[in-house]
């Protein structure tokens, strides 16, 4: 027990160093916002794994609960996954979903092509990690990374929701391209739900 919170302290340290990298001017064309999943937690204190995804230019709005404007949303995926593999398979979905969105944005077709190949190995990589564990949606809400809370929504919006279950349907299809000697048709399927999940964040934070 001792080892699994000293593990989730790190993580809380590397996810907080990472919320104030700024973006490269390799991957700053769009808008970035920030999405979370929960890891776990720690004394009661929530560990948050965070993302840069990249939208296409709107126009800013607050979003958040009126005690939090700025916190970002937060997926809390419910899972039967060892705790020291909770962040590893979460961390790689969200490069998946930061990837997508690069791709998105890229002008060259080559690179949008590349970034949505490296998108779908992370999505493939985090089924994997899964070790056959169902995945489904929990619940969503908000991260106040400042003050280490999670800030539950008692009507959250039906965008954010979907977005969610979109993300847990993508790594079950994934699991079952894993053991499918034909894995094309389920890779299709989940990257589907996938882009799905990233247009779901669209309607999210532009309205």
């Amino acid at each position: 027990m001792i080892r699994v919170r000293r593990m989730l302290l790190a993580m809380a340290l590397v996810v907080t160093a990472t919320l104030l990298v700024p973006p490269t001017a390799a991957s700053a064309s769009g808008r970035p916002v920030t999405i979370c999943f929960m890891v776990g937690t720690i004394g009661g204190r929530p560990i948050f794994d965070c993302h840069t995804i990249y939208l296409p230019e709107f126009t800013p709005k607050p979003i958040g609960p009126v005690e939090c404007l700025t916190c970002p949303p937060v997926f809390d995926l419910w899972d039967r996954v060892d705790p020291e593999k909770r962040f590893e398979y979460l961390d790689r979905l969200g490069r998946g979903l930061s990837l997508l969105g690069e791709a998105a944005q890229a002008a060259d077709p080559v690179k949008a092509r590349r970034l949505r190949e490296t998108a779908t190995e992370n999505f493939w990589s985090s089924a994997k990690l899964l070790d056959g564990s169902e995945v489904k949606l929990d619940q969503v809400g908000w991260a106040d990374v400042k003050n280490e809370k999670f800030l539950g929504d008692p009507d959250p919006q039906p965008s954010l929701v979907a977005s969610g279950e979109n993300l847990a349907g993508g790594l079950g299809l994934m699991q079952l391209a894993l053991g499918d000697p034909h894995p094309e048709p389920n890779i299709e399927a989940a990257m589907a739900r996938f882009d799905q999940a990233y247009k779901d964040l669209g309607t999210l934070f532009a309205g």
